[in-house]
Parts: structure tokens; sequence; C-alpha cells
């Protein structure tokens, strides 16, 4: 249930009075004595589902209300449906009812963003983790290659393996040259594309959600920037 309203007649002012069970809705709209008598203050419940359909409920046997010219009990109606209470049919106004209803939007989406984001994120650490190894290996033959120099300082091994760290060294200081200057590049890439898309699926707010994972998102009611609902 996304919403739940008592509609009636306000006793005082004549208006046309809209309350919530839970008290955060109780007001009077309407021009004053624009509401018939025979309306009850508490005449009928209506009832906002998650999927944007609606239940109205006639809340006393004594009360009339139709949709659609009809007398009913409990329908099943749409937001814009003609709903008229009491004998003189007053017709209810869902002007006064529209604003009062909270978004609902479809977050589902934003699970394939987020794991497309987590998986790039995750490529490029371990691709840095695996240039990080490879580069431990050229400290350990130029280790290799001073052993070998007090071992065989007149061998031919010395000089090959000597000449090969250095070129290893030089190949991977152009290579950590390279790779620090992208990088940042990538990963600052990475994080703009993530908040442009990882927002809010109202198109009146479009609120960066935060890194957080979906799993997390998903735990949360309502848009925290707009109130949106979440449907899930």
């Amino acid at each position: 249930m996304l919403l739940d309203l008592i509609i009636g007649r306000d006793a005082n002012s004549q208006q046309l009075r809209i309350s919530s069970a839970d008290g955060k809705i109780n007001k009077a709209v309407g021009a004053a004595g624009s509401v018939p008598m025979n309306v009850s203050r508490k005449h009928a419940q209506l009832t906002v589902n998650d999927d944007g359909s609606c239940t109205i409920r006639n809340l006393n046997a004594a009360n009339i209300t139709r949709v659609a010219g009809q007398p009913i009990v409990i329908k099943q109606i749409s937001i814009g449906d003609l709903v008229d209470l009491g004998e003189s049919r007053y017709t209810l106004n869902w002007d006064f009812i529209r604003p009062l209803i909270p978004k609902t939007v479809d977050i589902t989406p934003l699970k394939q963003v987020w794991e497309k984001y987590h998986h790039e994120k995750l490529s490029l650490q371990i691709a840095a983790g695996k240039f990080n190894a490879l580069r431990s290996a050229t400290g350990l033959i130029t280790m290799i290659a001073i052993v070998c120099g007090f071992l065989w300082h007149d061998s031919p091994i010395y000089f090959v393996l000597y000449g090969l760290a250095i070129a290893i060294s030089l190949g991977f200081t152009i290579a950590a040259y390279r790779k620090s200057a992208s990088a940042p590049i990538k990963q600052d890439e990475l994080d703009r594309n993530f908040k442009r898309e990882y927002v809010c699926p109202n198109p009146e707010c479009r609120h960066f959600l935060g890194f957080q994972d979906y799993e997390i998102l998903i735990q949360n009611s309502a848009c925290p920037y707009c109130k949106a609902k979440f449907k899930k």
C-alpha cells in the first residue's frame, strides 16, 4: 500500500477534508461551503496501491459513493475515474488527490549500472596488482645479478643477467610512468560515468545515489532527496 486516505466533509468549513491514517496528511481543500451536507465527515476510503491502482470503499451504509455513476461498496478504480460522493453527487476533484500521492520509481535498472561499475573498478585494481607484481620481479633479477657479480664477476652470465636487469628495469620504469599517468584518468572517467548513471530514476530528481552497493541501496524505501518510493 502506497497511501491510505479518508475523504469526507469538513464539519466547520464544509470543504473537502482529506486525511491519512498515520496523521501525516490532514487538510481541507476547495472552497468553503463547496461540499454538500449529505457528504459524511468520513465518507469514503481511498487506497492507492504500489502499482498505481486504487481501491475506493464506502465507509457507511448510509453513505452513497458512486463510480462512473454506479453506487459501490468497494471497487478497484484508476486515478482520474469519475467518483461522486453523496446524494448531491459531489464530484471528487483528483487535482486535490494527485499532489498527495508519493511518486513511485523503478530502481531495478540500477542493479546493472552498479554491477558494471563494480566489475570495471575491480578490473582496474587487478591490472594494477598484476603490474606491481611484475615490477617486483625487476628487483629480484637485479639482486640475482649482484649475487652473480660476486660469484662470477668475470663470467658472461653476470653480464647477461646484469644487462637483462637493466633492460627490464628501464622497460618497467617507462611502463610505470605511462600507467601512473593513465590509471587515475581511467578511474576518474569510470567514476564520472557512474555518477551520471547511478541516479534516482525520478526525472524531477536525478540525484546521484552515492557509491553504495545496489544491495544496500534497495534496503531504502525511498529516494533520500525527492522521497519517491522505490519499486524493487
